[in-house]
């Protein structure tokens, strides 16, 4: 307690509290005078008069007045001493205070529900599956219970294998979360789905299984969920099907099993953990951007392309994009397991001394110039082979004279003998691609190439002796040392003057390589061209088992892993449907490549802000044919939110929150989906959805924009806080002293905020206040209201909160009522207020 209490305690035997009987406020006793025109009575026609003229109530009949009437009898059945089929005024005031015969809010669906899905606002949850923080608290399926009671539509769950690698838990990976398993959320989605609301139910998946595990949980989604499955038969969406026509249905969003190996490797190398210790991957990755005009670099999420990254279809064709993708990736393995020479070049690259001291004494002394371009030469597989055939015979003819060696690298010197070599290594490496088998005899052939001279002891032996007994003779005599020095310049000279033709060389291989020329090279051999489909499927086998391989959840790339990959990633990838796409070349790439098919794109809240400042009308361009996703970032730990405002008025249908958290923000995601009678499904304002005549969009960075209407709002009373809460619980000697906050959140130009004066010493405050809020977007704007209790010397104590779409307030004298910090509502308090649109 601070001083002010300390002299409420002082003068408290001095002070008379008396809780005041509750009663009507003077215009709820002109509303009654008004159609109460024979007496102290209103029967049911005038109170159906009343409900449509005075609340706007159209199409109420009287036998609706009746119902309510004689439900406002049944709950005063001990003051009325008859049944009679009107209210005095204590009955008016009485209905007029309940809050679910007569809230703020229409409780029916009222939207058009046969739109695609891309035109509503989604209830959307972030990690659903968390009890508390993001860091250490306990994953169970009780969260998503509550979610889906509540309305949520959008439900995120993220797959990890268990210890065992047999099994699927759903958890916050890399932190101290305990996990669930996702059987027990599957089951607990099946049961609770449509409990609330009819509409779909869409399961954000991010995705960290091994390919065995992908066939588990296409098996497990389809056991558990069944019908309930909502999945296209061909492939990717061209367009979202409507929530009318999705009505008990659930879809899954992820990326497909292909696409999340290959990011998640590059998202190892190239992104940090997340502050929170959260894997960089399907919701916490980001993506980087530079911009002509944005001056920064943007960071996205992991959003996920179908249209230019995901992968066949079960009787479709690949995207283009993907099959130059994997076309380009096959060649790279087939390269990398042509033979194991390539292993050899890169501990060639890697040690250049060590190579060249194993050719000849003369090798070893050569320029670091002539090292590099050799190393450069030597990255194709012929070249390794006649190298070191050219170089066991350099080591034997410096084992026999010195004269001989020079002729040797005299010969190696030679144009047209570089030429021969590169046509000769060129053929031996076709030659080498030819079969499987042909292969292998050419891995070992290669490798028997490269150690010749180390087949025996004896040869070892004679190879070592025959350097030492150089080096050794380099240093007896000085005209050895000269002859070497001199060779060694004419070497480097040499080297110098071939320099360039060597450049060309390698730069005309290095694009062979980039290009893939070595495609058209396997076009020349009979077994390429004949089984050059067995060849693509084979590839990617390979290809898939090498991303295995990287895998952490992993454990081999044999073939078993492979046939895992083909079949379990196929039947799980068919079950997708919303493609989440991946922002390959950036955001601002991503959010206006030419969209041929529907995709879903995820966004931190950090993306997003820079997204809206740099290029906000390209936002909402994509939004109006594809889903964008906005989740929190990493450093939230205590499942805190961000505010929702920024991502509804670019477009953004999944704003995804931390539901197990609470604050204002929370209260504002609360209050958007209280619309359309809490169905999860909110219709976006047409200004969202439609083009101007000249292909214009709405930029909600445009400062002037025409008054629409004015929003009045009377606060006149509020009551119910002395059944809620403890007589202690504000002021432990007087009763509470309130006040009301109101807020407009909503486009910039229409954001406000009021108080009312200050009831001191009341459980029941009258406050009787108006206020007028313009407003200019009227579609995105939300009335958050807050009572607070005054306390001079410390923080006002919380009274109750809630928050209304200015959209659909019903107007009228309405019954509000509140909610704890949680969302939950309070039993008894509420508000009564009046609700007009002048």
């Amino acid at each position: 307690m601070g001083s002010y209490n300390y002299y409420k305690m002082l003068g408290f035997f001095n002070r008379k509290f008396k809780i005041s009987e509750r009663e009507p406020p003077p215009d709820v006793r002109d509303a009654f005078s008004q159609y109460a025109v024979n007496g102290p009575h209103m029967n049911a026609e005038q109170l159906a008069r009343f409900l449509v003229e005075y609340q706007g109530e159209e199409g109420r009949t009287a036998d609706d007045a009746a119902e309510i009437i004689q439900k406002i009898h049944h709950r005063r059945q001990h003051l009325a001493k008859h049944n009679h089929l009107y209210l005095d005024l204590d009955g008016f005031f009485e209905y007029l205070f309940q809050d679910d015969l007569n809230g703020p809010l229409n409780t029916q669906v009222s939207n058009d529900m046969s739109a695609p899905l891309q035109h509503y606002f989604i209830y959307t949850g972030h990690n659903s599956y968390l009890t508390g923080n993001q860091l250490s608290s306990r994953c169970s399926e009780k969260p998503i219970i509550r979610a889906l009671e509540r309305g949520v539509r959008g439900i995120e769950l993220d797959l990890w294998p268990n210890s065992a690698k047999d099994n699927i838990h759903v958890l916050h990976g890399r932190t101290l979360t305990t996990p669930v398993t996702l059987y027990k959320c599957l089951e607990s989605i099946k049961n609770h789905a449509f409990v609330k609301s009819p509409y779909p139910v869409i399961i954000t998946l991010e995705d960290h299984l091994t390919p065995e595990l992908h066939s588990k949980a296409a098996e497990m989604l389809t056991e558990v969920l069944g019908e309930m499955l909502y999945y296209p038969e061909s492939g990717c969406l061209e367009e979202l099907p409507s929530p009318e026509e999705l009505k008990h249905r659930i879809l899954l969003s992820t990326k497909a099993p292909k696409e999340y190996l290959e990011s998640r490797q590059q998202n190892e190398k190239e992104a940090p953990a997340s502050p929170s210790g959260k894997e960089s991957s399907e919701d916490e990755s980001s993506v980087k951007e530079t911009t002509e005009n944005e001056g920064e670099r943007i960071n996205s999420g992991p959003g996920e392309e179908c249209s230019e990254a995901s992968t066949s279809q079960p009787g479709g064709t690949e995207c283009p994009e993907a099959e130059k993708t994997n076309a380009e990736q096959r060649d790279c393995v087939e390269a990398e397991k042509t033979n194991a020479e390539q292993l050899d070049r890169v501990e060639a690259e890697k040690t250049n001394a060590s190579e060249a001291e194993k050719t000849n004494a003369s090798e070893t002394e050569k320029t670091n110039a002539e090292q590099q371009d050799r190393v450069e030469a030597e990255k194709t597989n012929a070249e390794q082979l006649d190298r070191v055939k050219a170089e066991k015979t350099n080591a034997s003819e410096a084992e026999k004279t010195n004269a001989e060696q020079q002729d040797r690298v005299e010969d190696e010197k030679t144009n047209a003998e570089q030429q021969d070599s590169v046509k000769a290594e060129k053929t031996n490496a076709y030659e080498a691609e030819k079969t499987n088998a042909e292969q292998q005899d050419s891995v070992k052939a290669e490798k028997t190439n490269a150690y010749e001279a180390e087949k025996t002891n004896a040869e070892q032996l004679d190879r070592g002796e025959a350097e030492k007994t150089n080096a050794s003779e380099a240093e007896k005599t000085n005209a050895e040392q000269q002859d070497r020095v001199e060779a060694e310049k004419t070497d480097a000279s040499e080297a110098e003057k071939t320099n360039a033709e060597q450049q060309d060389r390698v730069e005309a291989e290095k694009t062979d390589a980039e290009q893939h020329d070595r495609g058209e090279a396997e076009k020349k051999t009979d077994a390429e061209q004949q089984d050059r489909g067995e060849a693509e499927k084979t590839d990617a086998e390979t290809q898939d088992s090498e991303r295995a391989k990287n895998d952490p959840g992993d454990e081999g790339g044999d073939a078993s892993t492979q046939s895992a990959l083909r079949s379990g990633g196929t039947e799980y990838k068919r079950l997708i449907a919303i493609r989440a796409g991946k922002a390959k070349q950036g955001v601002r790439q991503a959010l206006t490549t030419a969209q041929e098919k529907v995709k879903r794109l995820s966004l931190n809240e950090g993306d997003l802000e820079k997204a809206a400042a740099s290029f906000g009308t390209d936002v909402i361009r994509f939004t109006q044919k594809s889903i964008l996703r906005v989740f929190p970032k990493g450093t939230r730990v205590t499942s805190s939110n961000f505010k929702p405002m920024l991502g509804w008025m670019h477009g953004a249908q999944m704003v995804a929150f931390n539901m197990q958290g609470y604050g204002k923000s929370l209260w504002l995601m609360h209050g958007m989906f209280r619309a359309n009678g809490g169905c999860g499904y909110v219709k976006k304002p047409q200004f969202l959805i439609e083009r101007g005549p000249e292909d214009e969009v709405f930029d909600p960075k445009v400062a002037v924009v025409p008054l629409k209407f004015t929003l009045k709002v009377t606060v006149y009373l509020g009551d119910g806080w002395r059944l809620d809460f403890s007589h202690t619980h504000f002021d432990a000697f007087s009763p509470p002293d309130f006040y009301t906050k109101l807020f407009i959140v909503g486009a910039p130009a229409d954001c406000a905020k009021r108080k009312t004066r200050i009831i001191e010493d009341d459980w029941g405050p009258i406050w009787g206040e108006e206020f007028e809020f313009p407003l200019t977007v009227p579609e995105m704007a939300l009335l958050r209201i807050e009572v607070r209790e005054y306390d001079m010397s410390e923080k006002d104590d919380f009274g109750g909160q809630t928050c209304l779409p200015v959209s659909e307030l019903r107007p009228g004298i309405r019954s509000v009522p509140l909610h704890d910090k949680k969302g939950e509502k309070l039993k008894s308090v509420r508000l009564l207020m009046r609700f007009q649109f002048i």
